[in-house]
């Protein structure tokens, strides 16, 4: 038997509270099958996406795969 494991496409994402995801490039920025990468609300993001809050916070995906909030 193959391995068909799907090595999915994975962009730089600004994502607001509402869960609106805007691509911050047109392109895929890399591969969830070799690329860090961080999860929210079961979605695979790039490292560098980030999720602003209503009350202005933003959390940014980092290299370890996962979500670092600045204040």
């Amino acid at each position: 038997m193959q391995n068909r494991k799907q090595q999915d496409s994975i962009s730089v994402d600004n994502i607001s509270q509402e869960n609106e995801i805007r691509k911050a490039t047109n392109k895929g920025t890399g591969n969830a099958g070799k690329d860090p990468f961080c999860v929210y609300n079961h979605e695979r993001h790039a490292v560098g996406s980030k999720i602003t809050t209503e009350n202005g916070l933003k959390s940014v995906c980092t290299e370890e795969g996962s979500w670092k909030t600045n204040k």
